[in-house]
């Protein structure tokens, strides 16, 4: 009596074909993942990391006139010589201002604003002196103040907004003027009953230094 074995034999044979494609994929995908980390580890290898700090003069105009120190940190990569992207954590502290309502000018106290953004930069040169630009995108938290004369108050808030920035860099230290677009407007409440719209955005005028890392 004969045993047919072509059952047995399509069997073996579709399940070393499984085993081969199975195989073939595995490492295929090693393969990809490996060229993945190789391109990652040069792409790293290629981006160039800098800390900058800052200090500076704030300043708010309109309707709160007020002004201030300020004091920054900025970390970032260069992902070419001409373009950095990093962030920049702020704050501001100011003082010594008036808020003027209705035609009268309450003095202010104090005010504290902390920002935190994202923000890239573009530089015009490779070399020398060079002029940038630089946008950010960002969390502003700002405190309450009072007033010191006339009860004036304004609230404390959490807020989005955005920073042009517009500079040159010296290598090692740079000036530059960053204007902090403050979403919405403050209310401020006058003890007599008196309101009044406020903006919230300020202007920063900033000394930069190098801290450590690459100019470029």
């Amino acid at each position: 009596m004969k045993i047919k074995t072509y059952p047995a034999i399509f069997l073996g044979g579709s399940f070393i074909l499984c085993k081969t494609l199975m195989f073939n994929l595995v490492m295929k995908k090693s393969l990809l993942l490996f060229a993945m980390l190789i391109v990652s580890t040069v792409t790293f290898a290629q981006v160039k990391f800098k800390m900058d700090g800052g200090i500076g003069g704030a300043f708010s105009f309109g309707e709160a006139k007020m002004y201030g120190i300020s004091a920054a940190l900025e970390p970032k990569v260069f992902i070419t010589p001409k373009i950095s992207a990093g962030a920049r954590f702020e704050g501001d502290v100011l003082f010594g201002g008036n808020i003027s309502t209705s035609g009268d000018d309450v003095s202010a106290s104090t005010s504290a604003a902390a920002a935190f953004i994202a923000k890239g930069e573009y530089y015009t040169k490779d070399e020398g002196p060079r002029p940038f630009f630089g946008l950010g995108l960002g969390y502003y938290s700002i405190g309450s103040s009072t007033g010191s004369t006339g009860g004036a108050s304004v609230s404390a808030g959490n807020h989005f907004g955005v920073s042009p920035q517009i500079g040159i860099t010296f290598n090692n230290f740079r000036l530059s003027g960053i204007y902090h677009i403050v979403t919405g407007k403050e209310q401020v409440t006058v003890a007599a009953g008196d309101y009044n719209e406020v903006s919230r955005s300020y202007l920063v005028i900033e000394l930069g230094f190098k801290i450590f890392g690459s100019n470029k």
